[in-house]
Formats: C-alpha cells, sequence, structure tokens
C-alpha cells in the first residue's frame, strides 16, 4: 500500500558517515485517533554518504616523494588521495595499518600491519598486488633506504628487518597477473635482533646510521653496512615512540610517552636538548627537510612546529578533536598532512603572512590565562539570599587592560592640569 514520509532526517553518524532517513507509517498503521502509533513507525534509508573519511581513527599518513598523492591508513582499510584538493581517489581493503611507505616513482606503497605483514599496493590500479608474512608481531616503523633501493622495517617481535624492492613478470598465470605485467614484491636481505620491542626505525639521510627506539626506553644507533653497535641515546623516563633524523645526519629528534621531545647530536650521542612538548604522549615528530625545523603531533590534540637549533616553540596547530596519531610533511615543508583518532585528516598549509615567536607566545601565555580565569570563575558560587555581596571581581585579560587604560588616562589628565597650572603662572 502507499507509505508517507512522516519527516525526514539527516543524521551524522558515529562512524563517521552521514545519511537521510524518511520516518514512514505503513498503510493501515493508523490509530483509532488518526494519529501514528510510534512503534509501527518505519526507517527508509533516501541517501548515505560514506565514501570520503575513513569508518576508524586514521594510525599511518605517508607522501610521495613529488607531493601529489598522500596514502592513509586504519584498521579496515587504506585510502589513497589527492593532498591539493582533498579529494580521495581510492579505498582498499588492508589489515590495521600501523605504518606506511611510497616505493621510489610513487607507484607503490608498502603498508606494515598490525598482525606483522608488508601489505604491498598498486596505487594507479587500486589494488593490493601483495602479502609479506614479515614479522610475528605489530609493524609499527617503516624506514626508506636513501639509495632506494629498499627499506627497513621495525617490529614488536624485536627484530629490524631489511628489504629490497624487487619486480617481479607475471607469467599469466597465478598471483603475478597477466602475462608481461610487472609487479612490486619484496625480498627480505638482512635482520637484526634487538633486546626489547622496537617501537621505532630511521635511517640517515647520509646512508651511515641505523636508529632504533626500543621499548625499554632507550635508542640503540648502529652502523648501517655492519650493522656494528655505535652509540646507545638514554634520558626518556617512557618508551620513544617517533624519531627523525636532520637531512644533515646531524641531529636526531626524538618524542616519547613521558610527553618530551629530546634532540640529540649523532657525532657523539649527547642530548642538546629536552623539551617539554605536549600535554600527553608524543606520537609523531619529522623534520622539515633541509632545515633543523620539525613538526610534531601529540595525544593532546595538536600538532607543533619547532625550531630545534634554537630549540624553541615556533607555532602550535590546534584543529583536531582528538589524538594526533601520525603526520606527514611535504618535500618543500610547505604542507604537513596530520591524521587524526577523530578520523580526520588535515592538510596545513604555509601562509605568506609573517609571524613572531614572541608575539605567538604571549598568545598562548594568555590564552592559559584566560582558562585559568574561566576555571576560577566556575569554581565561585553564588551569592545566597537577598542583599548578600557578591565575591570580589577576579582579574581578567579584559580587565586588567581596562585598568592599564583607566591608570594612562589619569596619568595624562594629571600631566595636563599641571601643564595648565604652569601655564597660569607664567
Amino acid at each position: 500500500g502507499a507509505r508517507d514520509a512522516l519527516a525526514r532526517l539527516a543524521v551524522a553518524q558515529a562512524n563517521n558517515a552521514a545519511e537521510v532517513v524518511d520516518l514512514v507509517a505503513p498503510a493501515g498503521a493508523n490509530d483509532a485517533d488518526g494519529g501514528v502509533d510510534a512503534e509501527h513507525v518505519e526507517q527508509e534509508q533516501v541517501q548515505r554518504l560514506d565514501q570520503g573519511g575513513h569508518r576508524t581513527d586514521i594510525r599511518t599518513v605517508c607522501l610521495s616523494s613529488d607531493d601529489q598523492v598522500a596514502l592513509s591508513g586504519s584498521n579496515t582499510s587504506v585510502k589513497v588521495w589527492n593532498p591539493l584538493t582533498g579529494a580521495c581517489l581510492a579505498t582498499m581493503d588492508s589489515g590495521y595499518a600501523l605504518s606506511s611507505l611510497f616505493a621510489p616513482g610513487g607507484g607503490h606503497a608498502v603498508v606494515g600491519t598490525k598482525e606483522g605483514a608488508l601489505e604491498v599496493f598498486d596505487i594507479g590500479a587500486a589494488a593490493r598486488v601483495h602479502v609479506e608474512d614479515a614479522h610475528e608481531g605489530p609493524v609499527w616503523s617503516l624506514a626508506a633506504l636513501p639509495d632506494r633501493t629498499g627499506f627497513v622495517s621495525g617490529s614488536a617481535d624485536k627484530t629490524v628487518k631489511f628489504w629490497q624492492w624487487k619486480v617481479v613478470v607475471g607469467d599469466g598465470g597465478g598471483a603475478d597477473g597477466a602475462a608481461g605485467a610487472r609487479t612490486l614484491r619484496l625480498q627480505h636481505t638482512r635482520t637484526l635482533k634487538m633486546a626489547d620491542d622496537v617501537l621505532c626505525v630511521r635511517v640517515s639521510p647520509d646512508g651511515r646510521l641505523l636508529a632504533a627506539s626500543l621499548l625499554d626506553a632507550t635508542i640503540k644507533v648502529f652502523f648501517i653496512d655492519s650493522l656494528k653497535f655505535f652509540l646507545s641515546l638514554y634520558g626518556h623516563k617512557l618508551p620513544v615512540l617517533c624519531m627523525d633524523i636532520s637531512s644533515d645526519s646531524t641531529l636526531l629528534v626524538s618524542g616519547s610517552a613521558d610527553k618530551n621531545l629530546k634532540v640529540w647530536g649523532l657525532d657523539f650521542g649527547d642530548c642538546h636538548k629536552s623539551l617539554f612538548a605536549h600535554g600527553d604522549t608524543v606520537m609523531h615528530v619529522a623534520f622539515v627537510h633541509n632545515t633543523h625545523y620539525a613538526f610534531s603531533a601529540g595525544k593532546d590534540k595538536l600538532v607543533k612546529y619547532w625550531d630545534l637549533d634554537r630549540h624553541e616553540l615556533l607555532l602550535e596547530l590546534a584543529g583536531h578533536h582528538a589524538e594526533v596519531w601520525a603526520l606527514a610533511v611535504s618535500a618543500y615543508g610547505d604542507f604537513v598532512i596530520s591524521g587524526s583518532h577523530d578520523r580526520s585528516l588535515r592538510r596545513w598549509e604555509r601562509t605568506q603572512e609573517p609571524f613572531f615567536v614572541e608575539e605567538e607566545k604571549e598568545k598562548r601565555l594568555e590564552s592559559l590565562f584566560e582558562a585559568d580565569m574561566a576555571a576560577d570563575r566556575s569554581d565561585e558560587k553564588e551569592p545566597q539570599g537577598e542583599g548578600s555581596a557578591a565575591p570580589a571581581g577576579r582579574k581578567t585579560l579584559d580587565s586588567v587592560g581596562a585598568a592599564d587604560s583607566i591608570i594612562e588616562a589619569l596619568d595624562m589628565a594629571a600631566h595636563e592640569v599641571q601643564r595648565h597650572g604652569d601655564a597660569e603662572k607664567d
């Protein structure tokens, strides 16, 4: 029978999808008064928008070498994006993605999963072309080798493994695809066994050193050719979850669950500076190419921009509504992409507008001051009974500024009175 729509609702769902539904009453559902019994109302989906973003939190983000393609991974899928327009180009099923890396040329990408696999994706075909059972624990980190021949993976199974890119030509049968088709595979070359779970690995751009952070809160540095031990960097109170090495291979920056960033020299392994960086765990840190500027992301929902030569905070980028898990910095440092537990990717772009470090510092102090004042005001109790006195007002930035203006005006008035008095005497 005929079904009349009682109402049309737009619904935003918890899994980041949106849909439009009609509430309809089946024919004959009217009660004696001509109304509709709520028990008989049904929902009919009219439209659904669920293609764009991730359904779950984003754990890894990476950019191709030419910054034309971005890849993000969550616990069920990998998505490919145009970072300039924000358009989602492809969605591919995957394992629980924890780390990611583009192969040279940007045609393929590798994703490290919680299950211990390395999954190879063909970006152009939007397909997963190979799954390598690489580790026996989560693959927390991937780092490209500077000579572009392969990469390094670090896992909770206490190993660091070296892999080479390998091109396979299909014979027309089996998993290698059509005859003559060239696909990418991974070839395991070396394994470095560690004393504890490996949380992050990085290779110095000069190809000389390999750094691995362990669950025991230390960072071990090895010579990459011989795998001989070189340095142990210790000072963090909790495990180091992220690291990066500057383009000139002189500085290593580490971010930890103890909320600190530490800057280390790679010549002697000395700690140049320890910075209280975030209000919660530091999840990702990355240098801007060819500089000693760096971006960090934390569980306090913030992305921060640092000058690690002067050891000072330059900018605080607020916008995410939940923990920021991952960052990717463009080759020229002109934009940054961040992925968060709020299921969104955000693109932060460098503008032509100059900023001043002291002004930014003042703004941060003012916002802290206002937050403290707001907290104090919320604790104040309303006066009880008629005629009772209210508590004395507390300082705010507005009241402090107004008081300064009044004092300045009184000083000017006093000066004018004195000037007029002197003129009359003359």
